[in-house]
């Protein structure tokens, strides 16, 4: 089987935002992701770990691409070897002209894992543009894709299923009503932390932005992998935020409290019960917030695609999952979820 691995910012894809952005007020001075360098650092991170656990399946021939402007990168991934001596086979791709290599590995592929920054919409373009190429995408399907980019989307769907979220309303063009003590500010397709303030340091006064109450708390993530069989929820791991304003991922740590462990699943479960899963495969994360007790807890995002997580949680030999005394791991779920068993 071959699968094709594929990570925007350091895939070849950075120069998109010129391209795609010109009327998201979050980006307007955008032009290159490698402005930002905590996305490029995560991007490659999460493909590094991608093709270290495809590499570990049976019969798996590994596809990747890389920025041509990350030569070192590209290296160091086709340095990386299988128990049979295999490595993966890295095509680098002109920032310039990011669709053309992409859309040739998606048809080349039996699958492709395609992620991307749900900012101004660009992984649903991509994903999109896989399947418009032949491709066969293994991630969400098209309503939870849709659901997990617009964060007003995710409210809404929250407040139809009972599902604990902060208090929220919108901004448009610096006009709003909704009041609370403390307010974040985001972009509607927003990703990583950037271009989130908070209402003190002044709201934007052009476009539609989610304003959301400040919830004090835990930053936590969760993540399930989703196989013909249902979803698999992963063990909980505490992010570490900061950058500019406090909201960018730095890192993770899994969660070795048991009390937030259980809270942390507890909540999971619920959300991914209610989830459309249908057609989904493979690696959905949640955001969640723990709050000073378990009443108080409440989910903030939905990640339709692999999340940095995945540097933690790939180390793991195995792991005994919610509500189940079955021991299992990353790599044999993964595995499942991709030739659908």
């Amino acid at each position: 089987m071959r699968i094709y691995l594929y990570e925007m910012v350091s895939g070849g894809g950075a120069l998109l935002p010129a391209n795609i952005t010109r009327k998201d007020t979050c980006l307007s001075a955008l032009d290159d992701f490698h402005r930002i360098p905590s996305l490029v650092s995560d991007g490659s991170k999460m493909l590094e770990q991608l093709v270290q656990l495809f590499l570990r399946m049976p019969e798996m021939e590994v596809w990747v691409s890389v920025d041509s402007r990350l030569k070192d990168f590209g290296r160091k991934l086709q340095a990386m070897t299988n128990t049979r001596g295999e490595s993966p086979m890295v095509l680098y791709a002109d920032s310039s002209t990011p669709w053309a290599v992409f859309e040739e590995c998606c048809r080349g592929a039996d699958k492709s894992l395609v992620i991307a920054p749900e900012l101004a919409g660009l992984l649903d373009t991509a994903v999109g543009k896989c399947l418009i190429a032949g491709g066969d995408s293994l991630g969400a399907a098209r309503q939870l894709l849709k659901l997990g980019i617009d964060k007003s989307s995710i409210h809404r769907w929250a407040e139809q299923f009972g599902i604990p979220m902060p208090d929220w309303g919108l901004l448009e063009n610096g006009a709003y009503s909704f009041q609370a003590d403390e307010i974040i500010c985001k972009p509607l397709l927003g990703t990583g932390g950037v271009g989130i303030c908070e209402e003190e340091s002044g709201l934007p006064v052009v476009g539609t932005w989610l304003l959301e109450r400040k919830v004090a708390g835990v930053a936590v993530s969760v993540a399930a992998i989703v196989t013909a069989q249902g979803f698999t929820l992963l063990p909980p791991c505490y992010q570490h935020l900061g950058g500019e304003w406090g909201f960018e991922f730095q890192g993770a740590t899994l969660i070795e409290d048991g009390k937030h462990q259980q809270r942390a699943w507890r909540l999971a479960h619920h959300v991914f019960s209610k989830l459309p899963l249908e057609n989904t495969r493979g690696w959905i994360g949640l955001d969640l917030i723990l709050g000073e007790k378990e009443g108080d807890d409440v989910l903030i995002e939905v990640n339709p695609r692999v999340t940095s997580t995945i540097e933690i949680l790939n180390t793991l030999d195995a792991f005994v999952p919610y509500q189940s005394n079955r021991s299992t791991n990353v790599t044999e779920l993964m595995l499942a979820a991709a030739t659908g068993k």
